[in-house]
């Protein structure tokens, strides 16, 4: 083929390429592509030779040196083409929003609706009084995980005639599930960090078939009211059966509610700074899409209550290894029962046995069973269970020889489990139970995790190696770096738990 190639040509060479999950606001900028909006022929010229490989170039941070860069999202890389007969092709790369946080766009029932905006248990706007005569609703400045889903993906069949008009699109169809982390501040620039909870949308796009430039249709706000809100949504991978797994990261202590977030986020959620439980939060949301763009949420709480960050599920559409974004975290994997469906399985922790303690260093995992559960049983057990009915937590050493020493959030704890509330303890006090039975809980900020499915490697990726992982304090003792590490895992079948038991 001697012709040059259209940005279609180049959609096309990548329907097939395994791109790494998009990160939150970076989406758009992926698939309306190469700086223009046309199916038209672009320069340079390329010679007649067959698609091999793409690579993105690597770019400087903008500086003082220009300043109005550093205020923005700048782009200054590219995306290089390799063709088989050695050639090369660059092609400039540019960022292009389709909406920012606080502004109002079509809801799709005819009216508007604040993008990013905030809203309590019975769906009505959160509003910053905190300026007198500038009330406003809160919006979130923090757009965070995203998954890209396609129609297909999302509703199981392809999109018709239709779809498409009920949708009001003119293109193809696609779905971007988003979720809002924080608001900084309001309008008297008081920290408002973890005070709100976290709204998550679902974006109805319109996609160019010719040039993949995307438009948005449509904001859908999903009901949360039946979860109880949602606490921190921070990281959120795509599962393989094409719903959205989200997150709620830095559970509030229920040993210590008080001196948590959970008061003033409960307050702005229920109008009562009392009624929010803590064991209701640090768990696993699933969001999925309709096939008319709105969708539904349900929290699966057998998972772990634990500073859930990206999760990532295995092939095997059961396992899922997950990320805790704590300090003593722990490295933790769940095994359902039954493939793309989470609300019942097996809760495993990792033990490390240090191998090197070098830079990040290097171990070897075995896997603790902490127990099985579904979701509603723990979901019952949150409902009706305080953290004296299954533990007692001392943050001064009893000297009691009956209370056993563990490391929580960077601190000691003395901790002396209720007879019988095993199974209840690790599912609702998942971080301290885990360091109770032995776990290896040393990890900090282990933020994201994936799989190259190819050559049966995960990685957990650490954006931090501090505190507890440098201090001494547990088993993990690395020397660093402190800018963060990706540890890789090997993975292989016939697997046993430290039981014996697979």
């Amino acid at each position: 083929n001697t012709n040059q190639p259209s940005r279609r040509d180049i959609l096309k060479w990548f329907a097939g390429v395994p791109f790494l999950p998009l990160g939150a606001m970076g989406t758009a900028a992926a698939l309306a592509g190469c700086n223009d909006n046309n199916d038209t022929t672009v320069t340079p010229t390329v010679p007649a030779a067959k698609f091999k490989n793409a690579t993105f170039t690597s770019m400087s941070a903008p500086n003082l040196t220009n300043a109005a860069a550093m205020a923005t999202t700048t782009v200054a890389s590219s995306l290089s083409i390799s063709w088989d007969d050695g050639s090369k092709t660059d092609y400039t790369l540019a960022y292009k929003p389709f909406f920012t946080t606080g502004d109002l766009v079509a809801d799709g029932k005819g009216g508007k609706i604040l993008a990013g905006g905030y809203f309590d248990i019975n769906n009505q706007p959160i509003i910053d009084k905190s300026k007198l005569g500038q009330e406003r609703q809160f919006f979130s400045d923090c757009p965070d995980g995203s998954s890209l889903i396609s129609f297909k993906q999302a509703t199981g069949k392809d999109f018709t005639d239709a779809d498409k008009k009920a949708l009001g699109v003119t293109g193809n169809p696609v779905f971007h599930v988003v979720q809002f982390e924080y608001a900084t501040r309001d309008q008297s620039l008081a920290s408002m960090y973890g005070l709100l909870p976290s709204p998550i949308a679902i974006l109805t796009l319109d996609q160019d078939p010719k040039t993949g430039h995307l438009s948005l249709v449509k904001y859908h706000n999903v009901d949360t009211s039946k979860v109880n809100g949602l606490w921190i949504t921070c990281g959120a991978s795509l599962s393989p059966w094409g719903t959205h797994l989200s997150s709620e990261e830095y559970e509030p202590d229920a040993n210590n509610v008080a001196g948590t977030y959970l008061p003033v986020f409960s307050k702005n959620l229920f109008g009562d700074s009392t009624k929010g439980n803590p064991y209701h939060y640090g768990h696993l949301p699933e969001v999925t899409v309709n096939t008319d763009g709105t969708g539904s949420i349900k929290k699966h709480y057998c998972l772990g209550r634990i500073s859930h960050e990206l999760v990532q599920v295995m092939p095997d559409n059961r396992t899922a290894l997950m990320g805790d974004d704590a300090t003593n975290g722990g490295l933790f994997m769940f095994v359902a029962d039954k493939e793309k469906d989470l609300s019942a399985g097996t809760l495993y922790v990792a033990k490390w046995k240090q191998t090197s303690g070098v830079g990040p260093g290097a171990g070897d995992i075995t896997w603790i069973n902490l127990g099985h559960a579904t979701s509603d049983e723990v979901k019952g057990w949150a409902d009706k269970y305080k953290i004296t009915d299954l533990m007692d937590v001392k943050t001064n050493d009893p000297l009691d020889a009956s209370y056993t020493k563990i490391r929580f959030g960077g601190k000691n704890n003395w901790v002396k489990l209720v007879a019988g509330k095993e199974r209840e303890a690790a599912f609702l006090e998942t971080h301290r139970y885990a360091a109770l039975v032995g776990a290896s809980m040393g990890f900090t900020k282990m933020e994201g995790t994936t799989v190259n499915i190819k050559d049966k490697i995960a990685y957990s990726a650490m954006s931090y190696v501090q505190s507890s992982m440098i201090d001494k304090t547990t088993d993990i003792q690395v020397q660093g770096p402190k800018a963060g590490a990706v540890y890789a895992h090997t993975l292989k079948g016939s697997q046993v738990d430290t039981k014996a038991q697979r």
